[in-house]
């Protein structure tokens, strides 16, 4: 049977709570992984949201909300019978907009929005990032993953 490639992960940076941080952080990027396999889409704000999560080997169903009604997103995911969605909106001002406006949208129409996937990126990184964008080269910049033989 093929091996599952489990890489060594060395943190640059001497901080024992950083550390921790940084791992909490790479499990949420493989819950992402997961659930994206499963089929759940995932709601970014545009194109270079969407390269920086495949950069992570995040790849599944996009949708780019910005400059689309919200009601139009959910009437397609209803007409689809989606039942949930994974929000990744940036954590600037107009990020949190949407994810309110999002969110409030949604759940009229029964689509769960799971938004704890971002909350969590927020807090692991420690409020260093302001968007999705940012996820791969943060991540790149604060961690080495080399492959164990």
């Amino acid at each position: 049977m093929g091996q599952t490639f489990k890489p060594t992960i060395i943190f640059l940076g001497n901080s024992m709570k950083r550390k921790e941080y940084l791992e909490k952080l790479i499990e949420i990027i493989e819950e992402l992984k997961e659930e994206s396999k499963k089929g759940t889409p995932l709601l970014v704000e545009g194109k270079n949201d969407i390269l920086s999560l495949k950069n992570l080997g995040i790849d599944g169903y996009f949708i780019k909300v910005s400059n689309i009604p919200f009601f139009e997103i959910a009437d397609e995911l209803v007409k689809h019978n989606i039942k949930e969605v994974i929000l990744l909106t940036d954590f600037d001002r107009a990020g949190r907009d949407y994810a309110k406006e999002i969110i409030k949208e949604f759940q009229i129409r029964g689509i769960k929005v799971n938004n704890e996937i971002r909350k969590n990126i927020l807090r692991y990184s420690h409020g260093d990032l302001k968007d999705i964008e940012g996820l791969h080269s943060y991540l790149k910049n604060k961690v080495i993953m080399v492959d164990r033989e």
